[in-house]
């Protein structure tokens, strides 16, 4: 990008700097084609210690950015962000979310997110990456397209990031991120606690999982595209001949995904995606609205993107340890990676059961405004669910969810499955909801009653 501005304008805390980064460097005991090179900024919030850089293993280089807890950071949790996409930058979680980090005046200032889950948690944002290219600022040659693949890397991600800061690797582990991380985080969760039953390495010691507005089972989902389109608390979107249409066309997309999920076979994944997104839920496209947050245009750009121009400019970069790149928020080639090989139509639930049978706690959370991982479809597909408490769980129903007097949401849950209902929020939850969000994210690492 270039700039004649110096990183001076556009925010106080970052000076300009030179070419030259003076980076730390570790390298791994366990693995000698490992290390991480990293420094330690003092963005968004210069009163907690920041690490962020490169998890180098062999040709593949994973950036991260991590945040110590407002308080105690010893004792607090350690929480890490994934995006989705597939392909998407977990930046976009650290600066529109729930990070401490936000963009002002356009992308021109940097300030501090007051509402930022650094306030009960360590953070840890990681760049997934996605082969064959990278995402975000990740980077790489190796090619995989496959998420159960990507389980080994993201386990010895974190391994790698234990040995290098090891003060964290006792701290409480919960894996949490948004849409298509809903098919990352029960196969990524489900993989680290089949590896710590071997007592090999490093005990991950993970407690829960979070998943907001996630993809998780197609087949359930698309089921409730049009009830979503034609009967939510915003209104008809669609006329009702397209309602009509919605809700045919879901028969033959139902039977083409069951065909993916009994074959596992690519092409049969890949039809199905194919047939589902173009007859049920492109539909959707027809009512103008976003898809994001129906309350929304189609043209409306929401959340508001100007942290881009944050983070593709060269003095943020080096103060983050980037040497210059152009910064992708959501890269082409690894979204097509991944569904050319038929994982957007691939069923995670069965990984999520596993983990509640072992005992790892389970918060499905959904802002009401999205369609696109509508909370009809994701209710419908937490109610599915088999596995020890199911029972329990099926037995209630919704109830309010009450915040500072106000009903904000609605919530059924038991002491191992939590879904949530928020209220006036669209796909990104901590965007619209971010006081709401935080005291969910709150009482839920810290094992407090919703």
């Amino acid at each position: 990008m270039d700039d004649p501005r110096s990183m001076a304008a556009i925010s106080p805390q970052i000076t300009h700097l030179t070419d030259d980064i003076t980076y730390n460097r570790f390298s791994s005991v366990l693995n000698s084609n490992y290390s991480v090179r990293f420094v330690n900024p003092q963005l968004c919030d210069p009163n907690v210690t920041q690490h962020s850089g490169y998890l180098e293993m062999g040709s593949e280089k994973y950036f991260f950015w991590f945040f110590e807890s407002k308080s105690k950071p010893e004792e607090k949790p350690l929480t890490v962000w994934l995006n989705g996409g597939p392909g998407c930058s977990s930046m976009i979680g650290l600066w529109q979310e729930n990070g401490p980090c936000r963009s002002e005046n356009n992308g021109t200032k940097v300030v501090y997110n007051p509402y930022s889950w650094t306030r009960f948690s360590n953070m840890l944002f990681i760049d997934q990456k996605c082969q064959p290219s990278g995402v975000g600022y990740s980077y790489g040659s190796k090619i995989d397209s496959q998420v159960e693949t990507s389980a080994v890397a993201f386990y010895e991600a974190i391994q790698l990031f234990y040995e290098a800061f090891p003060k964290y690797s006792q701290l409480p582990f919960h894996l949490f991120g948004e849409s298509f991380a809903g098919r990352y985080i029960p196969i990524f969760a489900d993989y680290i606690v089949k590896r710590n039953l071997e007592v090999v390495n490093q005990m991950i010691p993970i407690q829960s999982v979070g998943i907001g507005n996630g993809w998780i089972n197609p087949l359930i989902q698309l089921k409730y595209a049009a009830q979503m389109a034609c009967e939510s608390n915003y209104g008809k979107l669609l006329p009702e001949y397209l309602c009509t249409q919605m809700r045919n066309n879901y028969k033959r997309c139902a039977k083409l995904i069951e065909k993916c999920y009994a074959s596992n076979r690519r092409n049969d994944c890949v039809a199905a995606d194919g047939y589902c997104n173009a007859n049920v839920d492109g539909l959707f496209s027809r009512s103008g609205r976003n898809v994001y947050d129906v309350r929304q245009s189609s043209s409306t750009v929401t959340p508001p993107e100007d942290f881009v121009n944050l983070l593709d400019h060269p003095d943020l970069q080096r103060a983050i340890g980037v040497k210059h790149m152009k910064y992708q928020q959501c890269a082409d080639p690894p979204y097509y990676a991944m569904i050319n090989a038929g994982e957007g139509m691939r069923n995670s639930a069965p990984y999520l059961s596993s983990l509640l049978n072992h005992g790892v706690r389970v918060l499905n959370y959904v802002g009401d405004a999205d369609y696109l991982c509508n909370w009809f479809g994701n209710y419908a597909l937490t109610a599915d669910l088999k596995f020890n408490g199911s029972v329990e769980f099926n037995n209630q129903s919704l109830r309010p969810w009450v915040f500072e007097s106000k009903e904000v949401g609605q919530i059924q849950n038991t002491s191992l499955i939590t879904f949530l209902r928020i209220y006036e929020a669209g796909h990104e939850v901590p965007y619209y909801q971010p006081k709401n969000a935080l005291a969910m994210f709150a009482k839920w690492v810290l094992n407090r009653a919703l």
